[in-house]
């Protein structure tokens, strides 16, 4: 009796033992090599509790891939062993860094025995991710993009490419809740300086949201990074007459102009609001000063030739509407005479915006119109020249 008692204690103690016998985190990794996701995952949890191997940086990269391979598996078999698997896989990624010792960094053996850095491996995967969201959008599954986007923030929480793509695809679904998230995550966290991302956010801030007041603190901000966006101040004047704010705005802008009287900048956004509030004949004084100030200050050029412009082909648009009434053809021969002195007014600054920007497709065209207009067939020939070279050379991009 007493040698079968003691047998039983040799047992019991063998069995314990075993239960704390050494998990070979090798044979881990090898078992997801060879696609048994269950093995790998049972041995790489064993092997982060077990004392002399919890504390080795190789366990927790390992266990970084098992559980990358968990998400990624299209082996129903394993796709619901762990929850948020990605998260583990990250995490672990993380700890394997803290316990790195030396500088050499973490692989594993391809087929042909080449390394697979860690480094290398991340950024497959993030790839991986980002492929299938690009797949789902093509495939029209907006929201399952969306998802697959996440993904790659959580792989790689510094790249800015996630959020723009998953920006641009919330905002084509109307998903502006999670568009602004990801712009501002662009903006503020990232510090990534996108007109596209500042335009979105104040489409949503202001038209879908009807916050005009945030949508007026984006704005600003984008002025801040791009100064000599024409829109950008457009929007600015726009959103202030929306919230009933032009007359402050104005003085504002007027109080500024005193303490700095040689700003083209500060002209150039009082002829935006004069223009907004339909002030035409203030804008012109306004744009003008600005180009006195400087001459070659493009936006403001720009502006006031598309004024002169737009009234001579508005002028010609009533002209082209009236009829063939003697009164009619008389009203028209009068008109001719303020057409072409608006088209002559126009010209100049067309012809400054071109010296600015050679390539400019809208002086090259306008100017076209108003040589044929003003009989100056020899500059009206150069023009279509000029954009011919221009067409050529856009196809050949």
């Amino acid at each position: 009796m007493k040698r079968l008692l003691l047998l039983l204690v040799v047992f019991s103690l063998a069995l314990s033992v075993d239960a704390q016998k050494k998990p070979k985190i090798n044979q881990a990794e090898k078992a997801r090599n060879e696609g048994d996701l269950g093995t790998a995952k049972e041995i790489i949890d064993a092997a982060i509790e077990y004392e002399k191997t919890k504390e080795d940086g190789k366990t927790w990269y390992y266990r970084g891939l098992i559980y990358a391979s968990l998400d990624t598996t299209t082996n129903s078999q394993y796709q619901n062993l762990a929850n948020n698997p990605l998260q583990t896989a990250m995490e672990a990624f993380s700890k394997a860094d803290e316990l790195q010792k030396g500088s050499s960094e973490y692989y594993i053996s391809d087929a042909n025995g080449l390394p697979q850095l860690k480094t290398q491996q991340i950024q497959t995967l993030w790839g991986y991710y980002l492929n299938k969201g690009v797949e789902a959008y093509q495939a029209d599954k907006k929201d399952e993009a969306l998802v697959w986007l996440d993904k790659t923030k959580v792989v790689m929480p510094d790249d800015t490419t996630g959020y723009i793509y998953a920006g641009s695809i919330a905002l084509s679904a109307q998903n502006y809740e999670a568009a602004a998230k990801n712009y501002y995550t662009l903006i503020d966290d990232l510090k990534y300086e996108s007109k596209d991302a500042y335009n979105s956010l104040i489409y949503i801030e202001g038209t879908v949201n009807k916050d005009n007041a945030k949508s007026l603190e984006v704005i600003r901000r984008a002025k801040e990074q791009f100064p000599d966006d024409l829109d950008f101040a457009k929007s600015e004047v726009a959103t202030l007459i929306k919230m009933g704010k032009s007359d402050e705005a104005k003085v504002g802008l007027e109080e500024a102009i005193k303490k700095e009287p040689d700003n083209p900048a500060l002209y150039f956004q009082l002829g935006i609001m004069e223009e907004e509030l339909g002030n035409n004949e203030a804008a012109k004084v306004a744009y003008t000063k600005s180009t006195e100030i400087d001459p070659n200050y493009y936006n403001s050029t720009f502006n006031i030739a598309v004024l002169y412009y737009n009234e001579a082909v508005n002028l010609i648009t009533e002209k082209n509407n009236l009829g063939i009434s003697a009164a009619d053809l008389k009203k028209a021969e009068s008109m001719q005479a303020d057409i072409d002195e608006r088209l002559k007014a126009a010209m100049p600054f067309w012809e400054k915006v071109l010296e600015l920007q050679p390539n400019e497709r809208t002086a090259l065209e306008t100017l076209q119109y108003i040589y044929v207009q003003e009989k100056m067939y020899d500059k009206a020939e150069e023009m279509k020249k000029k954009l011919e070279n221009l067409g050529e050379e856009e196809g050949g991009k």
